[in-house]
């Protein structure tokens, strides 16, 4: 029942997160453990006529407008994504320039699609980002301790600034969520197995590069 006692226009989206346990100072929904590993991954953008999906995962490492309507219509992709293996969730961006708010938004956004997407049965491997130290108060809310949770080094060294807090916030997830397996991304970080079990896949502008190298 909703509290109002009115129906709710449809693009508030509040059934993506219907019945979810909601979590930390902004309320963010609470994601299920998975201790699924992904393998032959695609990004949301490569997906279109792939022969056997079901050896696929899909990610959305990818730039945001490539899969900004999947956040108003993500049920138009459903029966296309079913058919893969397993998604590694929505991955909205979160730079310093943008307002504390719309980081707040966009790491909310990264856990209700996920959330829908677990309560519709897809496989998930939920996504962790943050770009300031601020950000650890709530960046990590509602990801589930002992999971598989992914990350990707898409941009990390790219300034001394974007290293230090890339590791600063590998550090502080491990030490609150202690991922069974950190799933990577991008290029190998060295410095990364000394934290974690860590799995590395390539982006997909690494994928895209050894196509063109390939011919």
């Amino acid at each position: 029942m909703l509290k109002t006692g009115k129906a709710k226009y449809d693009i508030f989206r509040t059934y993506y997160w219907h019945n979810a346990e909601l979590v930390g100072n902004y309320k963010m929904p609470q994601l299920e453990a998975t201790q699924a590993i992904p393998f032959n991954v695609i990004s949301f953008n490569e997906r279109s006529g792939i022969a056997h999906p079901e050896e696929h995962w899909v990610d959305f490492f990818i730039d945001d407008p490539l899969f900004e309507p999947f956040w108003n219509h993500p049920e138009k992709s459903f029966s296309n994504l079913k058919k893969f293996a397993g998604i590694i969730a929505t991955d909205y961006s979160m730079y310093p320039e943008l307002l504390p708010a719309q980081r707040i938004w966009n790491c909310t956004r990264n856990r209700v699609l996920a959330y829908y997407l677990q309560q519709n049965g897809f496989n998930v491997i939920p996504v962790a980002s943050w770009c300031l130290e601020e950000d650890f108060e709530w960046c990590f809310d509602g990801l589930p301790t002992n999971s598989s949770i992914a990350i990707t080094t898409n941009g990390c060294k790219s300034s001394t600034y974007a290293k230090n807090i890339f590791f600063k916030g590998v550090e502080e997830l491990i030490a609150q969520k202690n991922p069974s397996t950190l799933v990577v991304c991008g290029r190998e970080v060295p410095e990364l197995n000394e934290m974690a079990n860590v799995m590395y896949y390539p982006s997909f502008s690494q994928r895209w590069k050894e196509r063109v190298k390939n011919g």
